[in-house]
C-alpha cells in the first residue's frame, strides 16, 4: 500500500495527543531545549516571498535549496508526510576571556565548538528512532540546515518562537542563540500552536547594526551578509574586506544587539563551547601558516571546516591588513610569494589596506608590491597588486596635499 495510502497506528493505549506529549519529553531527555509539532500545510506565504526574491535578485544564495517547490511543499520530500517535528537546541555559551592583540581573528558563535550539524542530527535520530519503535511502519526524514525544509518558518508554525526583523528565529528564554532542526514524518501528530510572540516593534537595532546594511525589515539580502562573505569561494569582493574587519567565519553583529539576546540562558550544551586549540579569536598567523592536515585536525570538528582551509586563510590575510598592525607588515609580504594566487591577491590588498592605515609602512609596501609584481604571472594578482599601488600613490598624494 501506497505511504499515502497507509493508516498508521499508535502504541495500544495511547492516543495522538499523549504520543506527541511522550515524544516531547523523551526529546527533552535527549538534550533538546526546545519542541513542537506543525502540520505539513504548504507554506504559502513563504512561497510568495521566496519567488519575489528571485525576481528581485536576491535569492537563492549558494548556500540555499535552489528550487522553490521541495522548500514550501514538505510532502514533496517525504511522500504522504503528515507531520514536521520542529526542535531547538541552544548554543551560547559564557564568553572566554578575549585572547587581545591585533593579529587575532574573530569566529562566529556557532562554528567555535563541535559541529551542530553532527550534534543535532544526532539527536534527532534519537527521538526518530523512538517514535519509529512506538508507531509501526512510521517513515521519518531528518534535516538540520542542509535540507530543504524552511527551517525557521517550520519552527515558528510549531510554536518554538518567532522570526524578528534580522529573520532570525527569537525563541523564549533563549533568544536566536538557537541551532534549529526538523523530522518530517507520515505519523500523525496534532500540531502545536503557532506561536503568538510580539516582537520587534519599532526596534531597528539589528538593521542598523549590519556592517553591509543588508537586513530590511524580515528580510535579508544574504548575498551581501558578511556571514555569507566569509564563506563564498574565491575572491573576496573588494566592498566587503574592510567591512570584514577581523572576521574569519560569520557575522554575529545582528544578534549580539538584538534586546531579545540580553540576558538568554546560555550554557546548556558545552559541547558548544570554543575548542581550546581555537578559541573565540584564533591566531591569525597560525592559521595562515597552517597545513592541510592540521587544519582538518583542529577545525575539522567544527561548523567552520566545510569551505576547507583557504577560505580561511583568505579572510585571514584580510584580517591582517585590516588590522593596522605594524607586526602583520612581514607576515602580508610572505604571503606575496605564497603558492595560491587566490592568497596572493588578498595579501596585495591587505599590504595596502595595512600601508593606508599605517603611512609609516608605505614605503616598504610600495617596494614589496613592485618586486612581487615584476615576477608575477596571475592576472587577478597583478590586478590586485597594481590597484594597492594605486591607492598607495593616492594615498600619498592626499597626503602631500594635506600638508602644503
Amino acid at each position: 500500500m501506497p505511504v499515502a495510502e497507509r493508516a498508521l497506528t499508535v502504541p495500544e493505549g495511547h492516543d495522538p495527543i499523549a504520543l506527541k506529549a511522550a515524544l516531547k519529553a523523551y526529546a527533552r531527555e535527549v538534550g533538546l531545549d526546545v519542541v513542537g509539532v506543525a502540520s505539513v500545510a504548504p507554506f504559502l506565504a513563504e512561497k510568495e516571498h521566496l519567488e519575489h526574491r528571485q525576481a528581485a535578485g536576491l535569492g537563492p544564495n549558494p548556500f540555499e535549496y535552489p528550487e522553490v517547490s521541495p522548500r514550501v511543499y514538505p510532502d514533496l520530500l517525504l511522500p504522504g508526510a503528515r507531520s514536521i517535528i520542529a526542535a531547538g537546541i541552544s548554543y551560547l555559551v559564557p564568553e572566554s576571556p578575549s585572547a587581545g592583540g591585533p593579529l587575532r581573528g574573530w569566529l562566529s558563535r556557532y562554528c567555535r565548538g563541535l559541529d551542530y550539524h553532527t550534534v543535532l542530527e544526532d539527536r534527532l535520530e534519537q527521538v526518530a528512532g523512538w517514535l519509529e519503535a512506538r508507531v509501526p511502519d512510521v517513515h521519518t526524514l531528518i534535516h538540520v540546515d542542509t535540507g530543504a525544509s524552511l527551517d525557521r518558518p517550520i519552527a515558528e508554525r510549531a510554536g518554538l518562537g518567532k522570526l524578528g526583523k534580522s529573520t532570525n528565529l527569537i525563541v523564549p528564554r533563549l533568544g536566536t542563540w538557537v541551532f534549529l532542526g526538523e523530522i518530517l514524518t507520515d505519523a500523525s501528530l496534532p500540531p502545536d500552536e503557532p506561536s503568538t510572540m510580539r516582537v520587534c516593534g519599532n526596534c531597528t537595532r539589528c538593521i542598523d547594526a549590519c556592517p553591509t546594511g543588508c537586513i530590511s525589515e524580515w528580510q535579508v539580502d544574504a548575498n551581501r551578509c558578511i556571514g555569507y562573505v566569509t564563506q563564498m569561494d574565491g575572491p573576496v569582493p573588494p566592498e566587503y574586506r574592510e567591512l570584514m574587519g577581523n572576521r574569519l567565519f560569520g557575522c554575529d553583529d545582528c544578534q549580539d544587539v538584538c534586546p531579545y539576546n540580553a540576558r538568554p540562558v546560555s550554557g546548556l550544551h558545552p559541547e558548544f563551547a570554543p575548542l581550546p586549540e581555537i578559541g573565540a579569536e584564533p591566531d591569525l598567523l597560525g592559521l595562515l601558516a597552517m597545513s592541510a592536515p592540521e587544519f582538518e585536525r583542529v577545525y575539522g570538528p567544527t561548523a567552520a571546516a566545510w569551505r576547507g582551509l583557504e577560505p580561511l586563510q583568505r579572510n585571514s590575510v584580510v584580517a591582517l591588513g585590516n588590522s593596522g598592525a605594524p607586526a602583520a607588515f612581514e607576515p602580508l609580504t610572505e604571503t606575496l610569494e605564497h603558492r595560491s594566487p587566490l592568497l596572493r591577491a588578498h595579501a596585495a590588498w591587505g599590504l595596502g589596506r595595512l600601508a593606508t592605515l599605517r603611512p609609516t609602512l608605505s614605503p616598504g609596501a610600495v617596494e614589496a608590491l613592485v618586486g612581487r609584481l615584476a615576477v608575477e604571472d596571475a592576472p587577478e594578482v597583478r590586478l590586485e597588486i597594481g590597484q594597492a599601488l594605486a591607492a598607495l600613490s593616492a594615498a600619498e598624494d592626499g597626503q602631500e596635499r594635506g600638508g602644503q
